[in-house]
């Protein structure tokens, strides 16, 4: 219980950090005996295919060719002297006994393994003492003491005087045979070829003892090696089978260790729920600990929000309330205020028809009380809709020509413009048709033309075109319709490029009297037509607002409009 009490004292990155360790500890071992056996046989492999197994050829080889040399020498010595005495030379025992003797000392030197190798891997022994017997033989001197002790051999020779060793011995013993060869002494050059082949037996016995001792030791190493590899195999699966089960073991660790985490889980998803009692215990390790008190901390502290933001909702919808009604009043004035200067504009020249009395035109008085009545007509269907449904009025949709309207429009406000120092100039297409409510695109029309003419307080010149331009959507043949494009252009300083797209946002307005309704009319209305607006730049310098709408065709409605649109 102590050391599971002192488990649970452990931070969640210390469990983490030892369950880790473990398991890499563990990995880390294997790892690194697999790489230090695996460089032990890899250097084996090398020492004996580049180095053993190419000496072993060599004995092989050199003991060969002269034992051919002593079996030649045997069956030719008694009859062909002179074929003896060209061909001995070629033996050159003790200079191949130089050739071996390197090719030994290369074997030795490479022979012991990388010392980390040799540290964690027990390795083959070292090689027997191949090249002692050979290396004795180089050096040797009994062939030049034996002849050293036999005046009659020794005076057969070039000098008198003894051999130092016996590879001086054996070239004495070749120059010897030639001249005895050559003067035509038998005897002598049979004694000279008897004593260069003990030489030459010498040398390959002692070749084929080290060829027999060099098979030996390398089939050792071999019966080594593959010790070494089953031992390998034996050690990896043992160690990766211990890492398995620590790898279990800290698995089954860190699943007690964020049991905890899971039951923090279930309080959150509670909370979430509805059940604000929801609260997490205090029990895990020291992070769980403190993250189940943050929660419940937090668990407090929204349920105290909540209560706040009750209670500041109903603030809020009164609040939001009472801003409705603002804007729909603000709505209601603005659509209200547009014609009511042209109104009283109209209602002026009435008076001065009525005060001229018999001269005045009785049809201009007549049309000036028709154009009012109308007016005053339109804005009291307006304020009764808006009081009675509180949303823009929807007087129903039907085929209008848009030049048409503009034309009435500006005609209606042609007094007050001129008052104003405002010239308009109309440019309209024929059957500019389009399918939609009067209501909303006249008041559309108002509020384009007062904001072309309040960019102008010093007066200028306003060009209203309505135009037939293509429709993106329209398809090739059929009754397709085009669109019908609105352009009013002023005269006045412009709008930047920054505040664009934020003039059709309500009570936005770079004016210093404006009130940011009318164009956020415009852009409504022209949505609710399934079209839209935006303003550019005019070549004049100042403000060009675009109007476009779908253009009507007859067998296509508004609804189809508006579904081909999206």
């Amino acid at each position: 219980m102590a050391g599971a009490g002192w488990a649970m004292r452990l931070s969640l990155s210390t469990r983490i950090f030892l369950g880790f360790a473990a398991v890499v500890t563990c990995f880390a071992a294997t790892a690194l005996y697999g790489a230090a056996a695996v460089v032990t046989l890899r250097h084996e492999l090398g020492l004996l295919r580049t180095r053993a197994l190419p000496l072993l050829g060599t004995l092989r080889d050199h003991g060969l060719e002269l034992r051919g040399f002593d079996e030649a020498l045997a069956r030719a010595a008694p009859h062909d002297l002179e074929w003896v005495a060209r061909f001995l030379p070629n033996a050159r025992p003790f200079q191949r006994l130089q050739r071996i003797g390197e090719q030994v000392e290369a074997l030795r030197a490479g022979d012991r393994p990388p010392r980390l190798a040799r540290l964690l891997v027990t390795g083959p022994g070292p090689l027997p003492a191949v090249g002692v017997g050979l290396d004795a033989l180089r050096r040797g001197a009994d062939s030049a003491r034996r002849i050293g002790n036999d005046p009659r051999l020794l005076a057969l020779l070039p000098q008198a005087t003894t051999p130092t060793d016996d590879a001086e011995a054996f070239d004495r013993l070749v120059v010897g045979l030639e001249r005895a060869v050559a003067d035509k002494r038998a005897a002598d050059a049979a004694r000279l070829v008897v004593e260069a082949r003990r030489i030459v037996r010498r040398a390959h016995g002692a070749i084929g003892d080290a060829e027999s001792q060099l098979q030996a030791a390398l089939q050792e190493r071999f019966t080594a090696a593959e010790h070494s590899e089953r031992l390998l195999v034996v050690v990896v699966l043992v160690s990766s089978g211990l890492a398995l089960l620590a790898s279990i073991v800290v698995l089954l660790w860190m699943l007690a260790t964020l049991r905890p985490m899971a039951a923090l889980a279930e309080v959150l998803r509670r909370f979430t729920a509805g059940d604000r009692s929801a609260r997490a215990a205090l029990d895990g390790a020291t992070e769980i600990r403190t993250l189940a008190e943050e929660t419940n901390r937090m668990a407090d502290a929204l349920q105290a929000r909540e209560q706040q933001i009750a209670t500041a909702r109903a603030e809020l919808a009164r609040a939001e309330q009472l801003a409705t009604v603002g804007q729909l009043a603000a709505r209601m004035a603005h659509e209200v205020r547009n014609p009511l200067s042209s109104i009283g504009l109209n209602a002026e020249m009435l008076g001065d028809e009525l005060r001229a009395g018999a001269t005045g035109d009785p049809a201009e008085a007549a049309a000036l009380i028709a154009a009012i009545g109308a007016e005053i007509e339109r804005l009291r269907g307006i304020t009764e809709r808006y009081l009675k449904h509180a949303r823009p009025p929807d007087d129903g949709h039907r085929p209008l020509d848009l030049g048409e309207l503009v034309g009435r429009v500006t005609d209606f406000s042609a007094t007050e413009l001129a008052q104003r120092g405002v010239r308009v100039r109309l440019h309209i297409e024929p059957d500019c048709l389009v399918e939609g409510q009067e209501g909303p695109l006249r008041s559309a029309v108002w509020n384009l033309l007062r904001n072309a003419w309040e960019a102008m307080p010093e007066g200028g010149e306003v060009r209203v075109s309505v135009a037939h331009g293509p429709d993106p959507a329209a398809v090739d043949g059929g009754n397709a319709p085009s669109e019908v494009i609105l352009a009013v252009e002023d005269d006045g300083p412009g709008i930047d490029a920054s505040a664009r797209e934020r003039v059709f946002e309500p009570f936005f307005t770079t004016k210093p009297a404006g009130t940011g309704v009318g164009l956020a009319v415009v852009r409504e209305t022209a949505r609710g037509h399934a079209g839209s607006v935006r303003v550019e730049a005019a070549p004049s310098g100042g403000a060009r607002m675009v109007l476009r709408l779908p253009g009507w065709a007859a067998g296509r409605g508004r609804l189809g409009a508006a579904s081909s649109g999206g």
